[in-house]
């Protein structure tokens, strides 16, 4: 079986696997009444909702890439202006530190546990973003820059 195929199969058993999360986190959130435990419920089947729609994604990309080609070198047959693509790039990042500072204020006037993991959590992901749009911008700008 060549690569890309198995690779092909291999998102698409972790699509399954997201959307099957999906409707467990869904039903499990309805039995919990922890105000903390149905937070963070809501929050890992968003996480779950997020990664099917990325695997989804994934796929209609996949079949149109020629195997030998890297993504950051592959093209959609779409017009986009890059200059400002690059631009809303570098202002969401800009709009992510805002975010941060505004979750490290929030954490500074809650004690409470569960809420202070769950913004703990928002941070994280935040960072995480705001690395990979930093690899973006200077993986599909270098030649800009």
């Amino acid at each position: 079986m060549p690569q890309e195929s198995k690779l092909m199969r291999l998102v698409k058993q972790q699509l399954n696997v997201e959307r099957e999360h999906v409707k467990r986190l869904t039903e499990l959130r309805k039995k919990v009444s922890n105000a903390a435990g149905r937070l963070l419920l809501l929050e890992m089947r968003l996480d779950s909702e997020k990664h099917a729609a990325i695997m989804a994604e994934m796929l209609e990309i996949l079949k149109g890439v020629p195997p030998t080609t890297s993504l950051w070198d592959h093209d959609l047959e779409e017009y986009i202006d890059e200059a400002i693509v690059k631009k809303e790039f570098e202002e969401h990042v800009k709009k992510e530190s805002d975010v941060l500072a505004h979750i490290e204020e929030e954490l500074k006037h809650t004690k409470d546990e569960g809420l202070n993991l769950l913004l703990q959590n928002i941070s994280e992901d935040e960072k995480k973003h705001h690395r990979i749009i930093q690899t973006i911008i200077k993986n599909l700008y270098k030649l800009e820059q």
